[in-house]
């Protein structure tokens, strides 16, 4: 009997091999429109940042924020539903967070209370005082009456939990024997409040250093503040 031609598998098995390995081969890298998705909102927040600090917050036109971030009006809209939120947003990712972080290093800290306090204040000055998150709170300052709401968010966010931690720091000196009894929050409002001076000062007059003197070291500044409020202006008496 003549026999069968064995089968010719050439010209199927290749195609077949190259479609399963295609169809099983995974995908490694993020699509570009995902990541694009995903930093919109930190997109639109720094935009709206910029602008709240450029013309306060009534100024602030929402149309504006997303030309700044590249993005339709709509889409800002789907991530923040009013303005007031854009701007809670800010004030959390800009200022509260980074309160929040040093918090934690607060109660951890292992060094001398004096030295906790002047750590505090430099790093308030790189992540808040010297960024443009700093307009905020002359912002605020300037336009609390008009968004009663808007100034209590602050106090509620910003505010209340710093002097908290301000009062934490001086309880921890005292406790500690390194500071007499002393008015907590009082104390914590004399010294920070040169710091937010300083901070509205140069948001207002940074550029205008030439007409109204020297540019201020912030580093220098706040040694210095600190130097004089916990050691005294007068001479000590001597032993």
């Amino acid at each position: 009997m003549p026999q069968s031609p064995p089968p010719n598998h050439s010209s199927t098995a290749p195609n077949q091999q190259t479609d399963t390995c295609q169809s099983a081969r995974p995908t490694l890298v993020t699509p570009v429109r995902s990541r694009r998705k995903d930093a919109r909102p930190h997109e639109i927040v720094a935009a709206a940042l910029a602008e709240f600090v450029d013309k306060g917050f009534a100024g602030a036109n929402v149309q504006a924020i997303a030309k700044r971030a590249g993005v339709s009006k709509g889409t800002v809209f789907v991530y923040f539903e009013t303005k007031q939120d854009l701007f809670k947003a800010v004030v959390r990712d800009n200022i509260a967070a980074p309160l929040n972080t040093w918090r934690d290093v607060t109660r951890n800290y292992r060094g001398s209370t004096r030295d906790l306090i002047v750590q505090s204040m430099h790093q308030w000055w790189t992540d808040v005082g010297s960024t443009p998150a700093a307009g905020i709170s002359k912002l605020l300052m300037q336009e609390a009456a008009n968004f009663p709401e808007l100034a209590q968010f602050y106090q509620d966010e910003v505010v209340a939990p710093g002097m908290s931690n301000m009062r934490d720091i001086l309880q921890r000196g005292i406790d500690l024997g390194e500071f007499r009894v002393m008015d907590l929050d009082i104390t914590g409002m004399n010294l920070f409040s040169p710091l937010l001076f300083l901070a509205m000062w140069q948001q207002a007059m940074g550029d205008k250093q030439p007409i109204c003197g020297p540019a201020i070291d912030a580093r220098q500044f706040i040694d210095n503040h600190v130097s004089l409020m916990l050691d005294g202006m007068c001479h000590r008496p001597a032993i």
